[in-house]
């Protein structure tokens, strides 16, 4: 016997394969991406006194690789590139509150961080850098540092690395210039910071030398930076992987890195 189906059935089952129809074609909604869209900006946030990342040269404009990295991800949704400076530790509250769409400012992912906000996929990989003047210092190892005086860029990694050495004396500083300032005057022994950052800095005062460290107090220091972005808007995140991968691609990111570190890039995203 052939079996009918009933219309009110038949209603219900075309009505269910219209919606999943529906929702299968569309890709997740970016209320951030669709705004800035609609701007034709992309407006961030980052501390340019992090030379080479992110700083302001001899025309009083921001430069740098996390600059040009923001400026090229731009371009590839389609819009221009507008950086608002703050201090590096107010950076991710200021996001939160809406200042800006993103957060590119040579930032280190760390659990920490990542409750508070989205990630992009790791940008740059750094490792720890200890600077000194070993006219005046011998530092070969982290362990080093105990009963010296070190400075650091309040809230970094530096900071929080610094402070695992039992018996190391540490100096925040609201920027990373002010803490170099110190070191060059003789006013502290040595800086912890970010090693790309450290020997930029002692590229152009020979009398510091910098070490590289993997580890302090037994902890991989291995960094990886990422492009934060709200947490609520997940779909902006993905936007912004993509654009990423696009500028990787094209060789924009490749050029960058040699630009700005003078070699070709040991680890491009993923």
């Amino acid at each position: 016997m052939k079996r009918t189906v009933s219309g009110h059935v038949l209603v219900l089952v075309v009505l269910a394969v219209l919606v999943v129809s529906m929702f299968a074609g569309c890709a997740p909604k970016s209320a951030t991406l669709d705004a800035i869209k609609k701007a034709g900006v992309l407006e961030w946030g980052s501390d340019p006194t992090f030379e080479p990342f992110e700083f302001i040269d001899a025309n009083n404009q921001p430069t740098g690789f996390d600059v040009e990295l923001v400026n090229a991800i731009a371009a590839k949704l389609g819009v221009t590139a507008h950086m608002t400076s703050g201090a590096f530790d107010g950076l991710l509250m200021a996001l939160d509150t809406h200042k800006f769409d993103l957060v590119c400012a040579a930032m280190t992912i760390t659990p920490d961080r990542q409750e508070k906000v989205l990630f992009s996929i790791p940008y740059y990989r750094a490792d720890m850098g200890i600077m000194f003047n070993p006219s005046k210092n011998t530092i070969t190892k982290p362990e080093d540092l105990v009963g010296k005086t070190v400075g650091v860029q309040t809230g970094t990694t530096g900071d929080i690395s610094a402070r695992k050495i039992a018996g190391v004396k540490v100096n925040s500083y609201p920027d990373i210039q002010l803490a170099t300032l110190d070191l060059v005057n003789g006013k502290i022994d040595a800086v912890v910071n970010d090693y790309p950052v450290c020997t930029a800095y002692a590229s152009t005062h020979p009398e510091l030398k910098v070490i590289d460290t993997t580890t302090i107090a037994g902890e991989d220091l291995t960094q990886l930076y990422g492009i934060a972005v709200r947490k609520d808007d997940p779909a902006f995140k993905e936007a912004v992987d993509k654009a990423l991968l696009d500028v990787v691609a094209d060789g924009t990111y490749a050029t960058l890195y040699r630009k700005y570190f003078f070699v070709d890039p040991p680890y491009l995203p993923k």
